[in-house]
């Protein structure tokens, strides 16, 4: 088993390390184990891969593409890379697996997102003469967005995106700053991270969301925690940019915090 961001890598173990279960089986949606299913339900047909470790070599991406094209793959599995820009006339069917993933994933704009992908990878099927099929998965199929996606539905999904972020003042009707705050050791970004909410908080009050880690929390050996800040759009940003930058060199004086690693993303969106 390895990471793709920590790099942290170890072999399966044969047993459960609380209770001694030797009954320990891989579960999940990952592509490998997908391939594995897809060859089990399909014996005969030639199963191809696009993923991040099938794509590292020269070319690799064009190439898996190719073979199926050329009618040399009959079925190709992969992560939403594979969502764009495929106009092949033999594709008939696409298979969206676990759409529940994309509509909770912790973001304001996962449903706008979740939408856009399916929607998208839809249109791969069918793209000439033959009529496609896409089906969707989820456990979950009379979800707000799954009813908009089956009807192609974009007006109204744009209407009840708009009304939830005027609601909640998310962009566009405000303006946005994230601060990344890394440090190797977990407790002193901990730290770290909540004495910058503290002062951002004096000014901005309830406009700083956070500090909160990301759903990649770590990558290779750097903890992550990110502040959000909400500006007031009619108001000039240079001001409330001037009080951040004043407030990370105030943290960045505290001691021991010379190790953090800081970057601020205007409008990460």
């Amino acid at each position: 088993m390895v990471c793709h961001y920590c790099g942290f890598s170890t072999a399966i173990p044969a047993q459960c390390g609380n209770c001694g279960s030797p009954g320990l089986q891989t579960r999940g949606f990952g592509t490998e184990k997908i391939e594995d299913e897809i060859k089990i339900v399909f014996p005969s047909a030639r199963v191809a891969r696009m993923d991040q470790d099938t794509t590292r070599g020269k070319n690799s991406f064009e190439r898996i593409l190719r073979s199926l094209e050329e009618g040399q793959t009959d079925i190709l599995i992969g992560t939403q890379m594979i969502s764009k820009g495929l106009d092949i006339e033999n594709l008939t069917v696409v298979g969206i697996l676990n759409a529940d993933n994309l509509l909770n994933f912790p973001d304001f704009r996962a449903h706008e997102r979740s939408f856009q992908l399916m929607e998208q990878v839809s249109g791969r099927a069918g793209r000439r003469k033959k009529p496609g099929t896409v089906v969707i998965q989820t456990s979950d199929p009379g979800h707000r967005m799954i009813r908009l996606v089956l009807n192609h539905d974009y007006r109204n999904m744009f209407r009840i995106q708009m009304e939830e972020r005027k609601a909640f003042n998310y962009p566009p009707f405000c303006r946005m700053i994230r601060i990344s705050v890394k440090h190797r050791d977990r407790s002193l970004l901990n730290t770290f991270s909540d004495f910058l909410a503290r002062d951002l908080k004096c000014e901005f009050g309830k406009r700083v969301l956070g500090p909160e880690f990301p759903p990649v929390s770590q990558v290779q050996l750097w903890y992550i925690k990110n502040l959000l800040v909400k500006l007031d759009k009619e108001k000039p940003a240079s001001q409330p940019k001037m009080y951040i930058s004043e407030a990370i060199d105030r943290l960045l004086k505290e001691k021991g915090a010379s190790s953090l690693r800081i970057s601020v993303d205007v409008d990460p969106y």
